[in-house]
Protein backbone atom coordinates (compact mmCIF):
# COMPACT_ATOMS: atom_id res chain seq x y z
CA UNK A 1 0.00 0.00 0.00
CA UNK A 2 1.37 3.39 -1.03
CA UNK A 3 2.24 5.83 1.75
CA UNK A 4 2.45 8.78 -0.62
CA UNK A 5 0.46 11.69 0.73
CA UNK A 6 -2.46 12.65 -1.48
CA UNK A 7 -2.21 16.19 -2.80
CA UNK A 8 -4.99 18.48 -1.66
CA UNK A 9 -6.71 20.03 -4.68
CA UNK A 10 -9.98 21.82 -3.85
CA UNK A 11 -12.67 21.24 -6.46
CA UNK A 12 -13.52 24.90 -6.92
CA UNK A 13 -9.97 26.15 -7.18
CA UNK A 14 -7.39 26.24 -9.96
CA UNK A 15 -3.64 26.37 -9.82
CA UNK A 16 -2.30 29.81 -9.12
CA UNK A 17 1.14 31.21 -8.55
CA UNK A 18 3.83 29.50 -6.52
CA UNK A 19 5.07 31.48 -3.54
CA UNK A 20 8.24 30.02 -2.10
CA UNK A 21 7.51 26.35 -1.53
CA UNK A 22 3.80 26.90 -1.12
CA UNK A 23 1.30 26.73 -3.95
CA UNK A 24 -1.24 29.50 -3.88
CA UNK A 25 -4.76 28.54 -4.91
CA UNK A 26 -7.01 30.96 -6.74
CA UNK A 27 -10.64 30.40 -5.87
CA UNK A 28 -13.27 30.41 -8.58
CA UNK A 29 -15.98 31.09 -6.02
CA UNK A 30 -18.96 33.35 -6.53
CA UNK A 31 -21.03 35.66 -4.35
CA UNK A 32 -24.02 34.34 -2.41
CA UNK A 33 -27.62 35.49 -2.49
CA UNK A 34 -29.40 36.25 0.79
CA UNK A 35 -31.40 33.03 0.41
CA UNK A 36 -28.21 30.99 -0.06
CA UNK A 37 -26.53 32.62 2.94
CA UNK A 38 -29.54 31.87 5.15
CA UNK A 39 -29.58 28.29 3.86
CA UNK A 40 -25.92 27.94 4.82
CA UNK A 41 -26.59 29.37 8.29
CA UNK A 42 -29.48 26.97 8.82
CA UNK A 43 -27.33 24.03 7.77
CA UNK A 44 -24.52 25.08 10.10
CA UNK A 45 -27.00 25.16 12.99
CA UNK A 46 -28.29 21.66 12.28
CA UNK A 47 -25.27 19.86 10.80
CA UNK A 48 -22.28 21.17 12.78
CA UNK A 49 -21.18 19.46 15.96
CA UNK A 50 -23.01 21.24 18.83
CA UNK A 51 -19.80 22.69 20.26
CA UNK A 52 -18.84 24.16 16.85
CA UNK A 53 -22.14 25.78 15.85
CA UNK A 54 -21.44 29.20 17.37
CA UNK A 55 -17.85 29.21 16.09
CA UNK A 56 -18.89 28.44 12.52
CA UNK A 57 -21.70 30.99 12.56
CA UNK A 58 -19.38 33.70 13.86
CA UNK A 59 -16.68 32.99 11.28
CA UNK A 60 -19.00 33.45 8.33
CA UNK A 61 -20.73 36.45 9.94
CA UNK A 62 -17.42 38.26 10.43
CA UNK A 63 -16.21 37.38 6.93
CA UNK A 64 -19.43 38.54 5.27
CA UNK A 65 -20.13 41.74 7.22
CA UNK A 66 -16.59 43.06 6.89
CA UNK A 67 -15.51 41.59 3.55
CA UNK A 68 -12.58 39.85 5.23
CA UNK A 69 -10.14 37.35 3.79
CA UNK A 70 -10.08 34.03 5.62
CA UNK A 71 -6.50 34.67 6.78
CA UNK A 72 -7.70 37.77 8.64
CA UNK A 73 -10.71 35.98 10.15
CA UNK A 74 -8.76 33.07 11.64
CA UNK A 75 -6.05 35.29 13.18
CA UNK A 76 -8.40 37.56 15.12
CA UNK A 77 -7.83 37.75 18.89
CA UNK A 78 -10.39 37.79 21.68
CA UNK A 79 -9.46 41.40 22.40
CA UNK A 80 -10.54 42.43 18.92
CA UNK A 81 -14.19 41.68 19.71
CA UNK A 82 -14.55 41.62 23.50
CA UNK A 83 -16.76 44.52 24.66
CA UNK A 84 -16.16 46.40 21.40
CA UNK A 85 -18.27 47.68 18.53
CA UNK A 86 -15.30 48.11 16.19
CA UNK A 87 -11.59 47.39 16.06
CA UNK A 88 -8.50 48.07 13.96
CA UNK A 89 -6.44 45.25 12.46
CA UNK A 90 -3.54 44.87 10.05
CA UNK A 91 -4.38 42.72 7.04
CA UNK A 92 -2.26 39.58 6.73
CA UNK A 93 -1.89 39.84 2.95
CA UNK A 94 -1.42 43.57 2.38
CA UNK A 95 0.03 44.75 5.68
CA UNK A 96 -2.47 47.63 5.58
CA UNK A 97 -4.74 48.79 8.40
CA UNK A 98 -8.45 48.03 8.26
CA UNK A 99 -11.31 48.95 10.59
CA UNK A 100 -13.79 46.18 11.38
CA UNK A 101 -17.30 46.83 12.67
CA UNK A 102 -19.26 44.37 14.81
CA UNK A 103 -22.75 45.91 14.67
CA UNK A 104 -24.03 43.10 12.44
CA UNK A 105 -22.19 40.34 14.35
CA UNK A 106 -22.90 41.22 17.98
CA UNK A 107 -25.33 38.36 18.62
CA UNK A 108 -22.90 35.81 17.17
CA UNK A 109 -19.99 37.31 19.16
CA UNK A 110 -21.89 37.15 22.46
CA UNK A 111 -23.08 33.58 21.87
CA UNK A 112 -19.60 32.41 20.95
CA UNK A 113 -17.72 34.15 23.78
CA UNK A 114 -20.14 32.69 26.32
CA UNK A 115 -18.88 29.23 25.34
CA UNK A 116 -15.23 30.05 24.66
CA UNK A 117 -12.74 29.06 27.36
CA UNK A 118 -10.15 31.81 26.91
CA UNK A 119 -7.50 33.08 29.36
CA UNK A 120 -7.01 36.68 28.26
CA UNK A 121 -7.61 39.08 25.39
CA UNK A 122 -4.46 37.98 23.55
CA UNK A 123 -5.84 34.48 22.99
CA UNK A 124 -6.87 33.67 19.45
CA UNK A 125 -10.60 34.04 18.89
CA UNK A 126 -10.64 30.81 16.90
CA UNK A 127 -8.04 28.52 18.52
CA UNK A 128 -6.51 25.68 16.54
CA UNK A 129 -3.33 23.85 15.66
CA UNK A 130 -1.85 26.26 13.12
CA UNK A 131 0.38 28.53 15.21
CA UNK A 132 -2.34 28.46 17.85
CA UNK A 133 -5.25 29.49 15.63
CA UNK A 134 -7.73 27.77 13.33
CA UNK A 135 -6.38 27.39 9.79
CA UNK A 136 -7.61 28.81 6.49
CA UNK A 137 -7.67 25.24 5.21
CA UNK A 138 -9.87 24.24 8.14
CA UNK A 139 -12.22 27.12 7.35
CA UNK A 140 -12.40 25.99 3.73
CA UNK A 141 -13.09 22.36 4.67
CA UNK A 142 -15.86 23.41 7.06
CA UNK A 143 -17.54 25.38 4.28
CA UNK A 144 -17.25 22.46 1.89
CA UNK A 145 -18.85 20.08 4.40
CA UNK A 146 -21.67 22.47 5.17
CA UNK A 147 -22.16 23.21 1.49
CA UNK A 148 -22.65 19.52 0.71
CA UNK A 149 -25.03 19.12 3.64
CA UNK A 150 -27.30 21.92 2.34
CA UNK A 151 -28.38 19.52 -0.39
CA UNK A 152 -28.05 22.40 -2.84
CA UNK A 153 -25.31 21.53 -5.37
CA UNK A 154 -25.37 25.02 -6.88
CA UNK A 155 -24.68 26.57 -3.50
CA UNK A 156 -22.02 23.97 -2.68
CA UNK A 157 -20.21 24.74 -5.95
CA UNK A 158 -20.13 28.44 -5.09
CA UNK A 159 -18.64 28.12 -1.63
CA UNK A 160 -15.09 28.98 -0.77
CA UNK A 161 -13.34 31.23 1.70
CA UNK A 162 -13.73 34.23 -0.65
CA UNK A 163 -17.49 33.76 -1.06
CA UNK A 164 -18.27 36.16 1.78
CA UNK A 165 -15.79 38.82 0.70
CA UNK A 166 -17.26 38.78 -2.80
CA UNK A 167 -20.80 38.86 -1.41
CA UNK A 168 -19.90 41.91 0.69
CA UNK A 169 -18.51 43.72 -2.35
CA UNK A 170 -21.40 42.78 -4.63
CA UNK A 171 -23.94 44.01 -2.08
CA UNK A 172 -22.17 47.35 -1.79
CA UNK A 173 -22.07 47.64 -5.58
CA UNK A 174 -25.75 46.70 -5.83
CA UNK A 175 -26.60 49.44 -3.32
CA UNK A 176 -24.84 52.01 -5.49
CA UNK A 177 -21.53 52.33 -3.64
CA UNK A 178 -18.85 53.61 -6.00
CA UNK A 179 -16.32 51.01 -7.15
CA UNK A 180 -13.51 53.34 -6.08
CA UNK A 181 -14.72 53.16 -2.47
CA UNK A 182 -15.13 49.36 -2.62
CA UNK A 183 -11.60 49.13 -4.01
CA UNK A 184 -10.29 51.16 -1.07
CA UNK A 185 -12.18 48.96 1.41
CA UNK A 186 -10.59 45.89 -0.18
CA UNK A 187 -7.16 47.55 -0.27
CA UNK A 188 -6.94 46.63 -3.96
CA UNK A 189 -4.26 48.26 -6.10
CA UNK A 190 -6.74 49.41 -8.74
CA UNK A 191 -10.46 49.72 -9.48
CA UNK A 192 -10.02 47.32 -12.40
CA UNK A 193 -8.82 44.62 -10.01
CA UNK A 194 -11.95 45.18 -7.92
CA UNK A 195 -14.23 44.98 -10.95
CA UNK A 196 -12.58 41.76 -12.06
CA UNK A 197 -12.65 40.30 -8.53
CA UNK A 198 -16.37 40.99 -8.13
CA UNK A 199 -17.23 39.77 -11.62
CA UNK A 200 -18.70 43.11 -12.67
CA UNK A 201 -16.08 43.95 -15.28
CA UNK A 202 -17.54 41.60 -17.91
CA UNK A 203 -21.09 42.52 -16.92
CA UNK A 204 -20.38 46.18 -17.61
CA UNK A 205 -18.79 45.35 -20.96
CA UNK A 206 -21.76 43.18 -21.92
CA UNK A 207 -24.21 45.98 -21.08
CA UNK A 208 -22.37 48.38 -23.39
CA UNK A 209 -22.70 45.98 -26.32
CA UNK A 210 -26.24 44.91 -25.44
CA UNK A 211 -27.47 48.51 -25.32
CA UNK A 212 -25.68 49.55 -28.50
CA UNK A 213 -27.93 51.08 -31.16
CA UNK A 214 -26.74 52.43 -34.49
CA UNK A 215 -28.55 55.73 -34.95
Amino acid sequence: MSTKKREYIPKNKTNGQVKGRRKIWVENVKFLTLTEYEQLRTTIKTASRPELVNRNLLMIAIALNNGLRASDVVTLRVGHVLNKTKTRVIEQKTGKAKTLFWNNCLAEIINYLNDLNYHDENDYLFPGNQDGHFSVHGFYEMLQRMGRKTGNPQLAAKLGTHSFRKTFGRQLYKKGVNVEIISQLFNHSSERNTRHYLGIEQEDLDKVVQNFKFE
